[in-house]
């Protein structure tokens, strides 16, 4: 007979039956290594985009508004 029982009768203790899925009680970890590299890479995007964004700004400013909307250069 099996620890758990049959699906007609429920009767068994989930507690002797173990774990149902590997790393049983990492969960918490996890979730602060995930968070972790979550800040961290927010972080990386948001320097990586302001640079990016004040480098076009500048080369924006720089140059003739006619040179931008005719759409000769990429700004990319």
């Amino acid at each position: 007979m099996s620890l758990i029982g049959t699906i007609d009768s429920w009767a068994g203790n989930p507690l002797e039956v173990g774990p149902m899925y590997p790393w049983v009680g990492f969960e918490v970890g996890f979730f602060l290594v995930s968070l972790a590299l979550w800040i961290c890479w927010m972080v990386w995007l948001l320097k990586t985009e302001g640079t990016v964004y004040l480098h076009e700004a500048q080369r924006l400013k720089q140059r003739d508004v006619s040179d931008v909307v005719g759409g000769e250069d990429d700004i990319y």
